[in-house]
């Protein structure tokens, strides 16, 4: 079978000119998408969730936003910005620890000193 070769002149331009088609040479498209962190940083959202019902409500949301920032950057493979989440977050957990501790340490101490 033989096959001609194709022309390199299809039309005349304005000028009577030949108007030549030149290859494209087209790339590949690159999709680079971001791994998750092999050694995922804690997002203490459990602690986040207890610390919220049970100790303190407003820094329990604060605590329970950072920690679901802390998933997302690590499921986007973001390792730092997890980790300064994280500590955010832990910080905010014990504050609220602390808070509903101490709270109910003085709620017992008046209830029981008050009966008497």
């Amino acid at each position: 079978m033989n096959i001609p070769p194709e022309p390199t002149v299809a039309m005349t331009g304005a000028a009577d000119q030949p108007v030549v088609f030149q290859p494209v040479v087209v790339q590949p498209a690159v999709l680079m998408t971001p791994m998750p962190v092999v050694t995922a940083v804690p997002d203490y959202l459990g602690y986040s969730i207890f610390t919220m019902l049970c100790c303190c409500l407003p820094l329990g949301i604060a605590a329970t936003v950072y920690s679901c920032s802390t998933r997302d950057a690590n499921m986007t493979g973001q390792r730092e910005l997890a980790m300064s989440r994280s500590r955010v977050a832990f910080i905010l957990n014990n504050v609220a620890l602390g808070i509903g501790l101490l709270a109910t340490t003085v709620a017992i101490i008046i209830r029981f000193t008050a009966s008497k």
